[in-house]
């Protein structure tokens, strides 16, 4: 039987699920490289279920979720406006897409984008961006094939390490 992959916009019954997805993806991808302080202080600072329910209730930000046979894969959050991590004037910002390392490979990303591209169409927007840390290859490549491209970059601080993102975009 063909695996189910659904994509719809995150409600409040989504905050745990997005909040372990959160969490187990940034430890997944990021605790090779960083150390055990950095990443308890950015997981527990970021990846709260009233963190996430204070984000989903926001007006200029949307979550979305991926399902795969019904049950949590990925998620991905938007951002336009004052929301937005940087101001990039009238543009969308993703500024998470997480898929579960159980899940990649699948075309959930691909799909995640796909839809990000239409919500930034019918608001009007003609630009998505996104910032990626510097050495995260994996994403980087994801992006690039996605049709990003850099033009900029920004400090993200993780912990209490001052890291480099290199920000992204694509014209819709």
């Amino acid at each position: 039987m063909e695996k189910r992959i659904e994509i719809r916009r995150a409600t409040e019954n989504d905050i745990a699920p997005i909040a372990a997805i959160g969490r187990q993806t940034f430890e997944e991808t990021f605790s090779d490289t960083n150390t055990e302080e950095d990443m308890r202080k950015y997981i527990s600072e970021n990846f709260t279920e009233e963190k996430i329910a204070k984000e989903i209730s926001g007006s200029e930000s949307i979550f979305l979720i991926a399902l795969h046979d019904g049950t949590a894969a990925a998620y991905m959050k938007l951002n336009t406006g004052s929301a937005q991590t940087e101001k990039q004037g009238d543009a969308l910002e993703i500024q998470r897409l997480y898929v579960a390392a159980s899940k990649k490979g699948m075309g959930i990303g691909r799909r995640m984008i796909a839809s990000a591209e239409e919500i930034a169409r019918v608001r009007g927007l003609c630009r998505i961006w996104l910032g990626v840390w510097e050495h995260n290859e994996p994403a980087l490549a994801f992006y690039k094939k996605c049709g990003f491209r850099v033009f900029s970059s920004h400090d993200f601080v993780l912990g209490t390490d001052r890291q480099t993102d290199m920000l992204m975009e694509k014209n819709i």
